[in-house]
């Protein structure tokens, strides 16, 4: 492995040929960086600081379901100030999908990131006591993360035949955990696969052990996740997003007393900020033969009612409603896509340029995601070659 040190300044500016706005480059090193994910916050709790993954793309060669991965990953901190670098640890696990994923812990001042496919380890984030091999690691536990709820107190992760020791289904675990989750202890099974898959409207259509489960969303109360399925057409499947089926959500309680079917949907959903509706991509015309067309954004309410198109324009991609619901953030082949519900306009306001596979987790998916106060989108891109950060005015 090839490593660079980083802690100056990478951030500059530049035109958009193809929009006219003005594109803030965070970073521009010869590692490819990635935030982790739309949904995923890379802000620190007081927004002060940004993290991310980076790793030499000449080590990014395993293959892992599908994605590129290595172990050589690193995750740093930007101070948003400043945009000076810090390396906040190093022998991530970093895919091509989503780097290390990294995940700020809501209240407290740590990040907790993949050093194994299974294994999730835990850092001192705080800025002024890091060294120069990062933070200090605080806890490993093992086992998944998807999102920490929004009180901090618990993971939630799911587990489908990748773990036959286990009932398949949606678990949550203690964030302050550092037991072996293999175990079984500490570990809180609150939906089975096999009971949102009997309350699936078309699930005769497929073999449960085609079923699997993920992307689990937490309400910002912490009271209830959205968990969305996906149809495998064979055990190896890599692209059970692609299954002619519809696929569903449902909606989970957190001690899982309370599971329902929501609807059927496309690809990629969210909650909007106050947690009363969802988000996603759909279709007009959405079949189980297979028939997908003329994309759209929906809404749902929490409830299951009022099922609506949000605007009349061919988009999806993976959509997320900024702070204050008034627009929609999300992407397609060209560029960032900005959405104002009032005015019922589209916009593209940055250009991906002619580097970017957008269409594989081999790729990079610019995972398109607001900051805090709704002001500005972060995303990564390719465009360069490899990818970096970048972020633009979301007006």
């Amino acid at each position: 492995m090839t490593s660079y040190l980083r802690c100056q300044p990478e951030h500059s500016t530049y035109e958009d040929q193809h929009t006219g706005r003005t594109i803030e480059q965070l970073t521009s090193s010869p590692m490819s960086d990635l935030h982790t994910y739309y949904d995923i916050s890379p802000w620190s709790p007081d927004g002060r600081y940004m993290v991310f993954s980076a790793a030499n793309p000449n080590d990014v060669t395993d293959v892992h379901r599908d994605t590129f991965a290595t172990n050589n990953g690193q995750v740093y901190l930007m101070d948003l100030e400043t945009y000076e670098l810090r390396l906040l640890a190093e022998n991530a696990f970093y895919n091509t999908h989503t780097g290390a994923f990294p995940v700020w812990h809501p209240t407290k001042c740590e990040v907790f990131f993949y050093t194994a496919p299974e294994e999730v380890t835990v850092v001192d984030a705080e800025w002024s006591r890091l060294g120069q091999r990062g933070g200090k690691v605080l806890r490993k536990l093992k086992g998944g993360i998807r999102q920490i709820s929004p009180d901090g107190k618990l993971l939630s992760w799911t587990t489908n035949d990748i773990r036959t020791d286990l009932p398949r289904g949606v678990y949550t675990m203690p964030s302050e955990s550092d037991s072996n989750a293999e175990d079984g202890s500490e570990l809180a099974l609150i939906a089975s696969t096999e009971s949102l898959y009997e309350m699936t409207p078309n699930n005769d259509l497929f073999h449960i052990d085609q079923m699997t489960v993920g992307n689990t969303k937490w309400t910002p109360d912490a009271r209830h996740m959205l968990v969305a399925m996906w149809i495998k057409s064979r055990p190896d499947d890599l692209s059970p997003w692609k299954s002619p089926f519809r696929r569903s959500i449902y909606i989970v309680s957190r001690d899982g007393s309370e599971r329902r079917w929501l609807t059927f949907f496309g690809h990629h959903h969210s909650w909007t900020a106050n947690g009363t509706k969802v988000l996603y991509s759909g279709y007009l015309t959405h079949t189980d033969e297979g028939q997908q067309d003329e994309p759209r954004l929906h809404m749902i309410d929490f409830d299951g009612k009022n099922k609506e198109v949000v605007i009349d324009h061919p988009l999806g991609g993976h959509p997320i409603a900024s702070p204050d619901g008034s627009k929609i953030t999300t992407w397609d082949r060209e560029g960032v896509i900005l959405v104002d519900l009032k005015s019922q306009s589209v916009d593209h306001i940055a250009a991906f340029g002619p580097h970017c596979d957008h269409n594989s987790h081999r790729g990079t998916h610019p995972h398109c995601l607001w900051s805090l106060d709704g002001s500005r989108i972060l995303y990564n891109s390719a465009q360069s070659g490899r990818s970096h950060l970048y972020r633009v005015e979301a007006q």
